[in-house]
């Protein structure tokens, strides 16, 4: 059990084990009778109970498969003469990823969403809320070049969070990224996509109120819709075919290729990036187009 990559295993007495599933912490308690080794030895059957902790159906489901798939690997390296089928594992990837190294990773992305929309959602709504969106609107300029300026104006006050947050991420919590060089170029792009989708969502709102709780209520959906938990295309086809429709599902794989070599998408790597490439262009000029309506009907207070 312990080789089998399946389980953390921790051995103890009986009424120790009993006082941890108490606790909430462990999962499963598998109880192997002293008789063990003699009645195997003897050809006798053997019974090892399973008691099993099954408040979360994903660690259930892990216990129920892989207690039996260790067990018969072991009867199998016990008596090779009697199992002569077995399995033969091929890798896709050179190496094992754990649930917190992949999930911290579209945590990141949702986090640069987040931080995205909140910036800049809130700066465009102030905007309207202070009346300075008049001068703006009044001014001989370019709806696209305000709303450009406003971008890089909240794109370099959400820059901070996000270096110490990669910070955390590699350097503390230690998942290090395997393309080094594609980090910042997505970072950036990704930081693009959602500041200008804030900059769009507090043109179209105009009240900080507001702006801030329609952020995060959509953050918290797309983030279980998005494949932050696993890939999306491996669920629902519904559920799947929604996720496509949004960008945070395209960041999430990208960023999975950047630390861990993944690919999560049918598309791949490549027409992942052309596409949050084309998410951030339409919210650019949307957002654009959205002030360019507001200068054509006037602003009211």
């Amino acid at each position: 059990m312990e080789h089998s990559h399946s389980f953390i295993i921790q051995q103890t007495t009986a009424s120790n084990a009993q006082n941890l599933m108490q606790k909430g912490q462990i999962v499963a308690i598998v109880t192997v009778p002293a008789s063990f080794d003699a009645a195997l030895e003897h050809g006798k059957e053997i019974e090892l109970p399973v008691v099993v902790n099954n408040l979360d159906v994903d660690f259930t489901n892990d216990i129920r498969r892989a207690v039996p798939l260790a067990i018969t690997s072991f009867y199998a390296n016990a008596f090779p003469n009697q199992v002569v089928v077995r399995a033969h594992e091929v890798d896709t990837y050179f190496q094992d990823t754990g649930y917190i190294q992949y999930i911290v990773v579209s945590l990141m992305v949702v986090s640069i969403m987040l931080g995205g929309l909140l910036q800049a959602g809130s700066n465009a709504a102030r905007e309207y809320e202070k009346g300075t969106i008049k001068e703006l609107i009044l001014a001989p300029a370019n709806p696209l070049d305000i709303q450009v300026g406003k971008i890089l104006g909240a794109l370099v006050l959400s820059s901070s969070s996000v270096v110490v947050m990669i910070i955390v991420i590699v350097f503390l919590i230690g998942v290090w990224p395997l393309h080094w060089e594609e980090l910042v170029g997505f970072v950036l792009l990704l930081m693009v996509t959602f500041v200008a989708t804030g900059t769009l969502i507090g043109t179209l709102i105009r009240r900080r109120q507001a702006v801030i709780p329609l952020s995060i209520g959509l953050s918290i959906p797309i983030f279980f819709i998005s494949g932050a938990f696993g890939p999306a295309i491996w669920g629902d086809p519904v559920t799947a075919a929604i996720a496509q429709l949004q960008p945070i599902y395209y960041g999430i794989a990208i960023f999975q290729h950047v630390f861990h070599n993944f690919t999560t998408t049918s598309t791949g790597p490549g027409v992942d990036e052309f596409i949050l490439i084309g998410f951030a262009a339409a919210m650019v000029a949307i957002s654009a187009i959205a002030l360019g309506s507001s200068r054509g009907r006037g602003v009211t207070h």
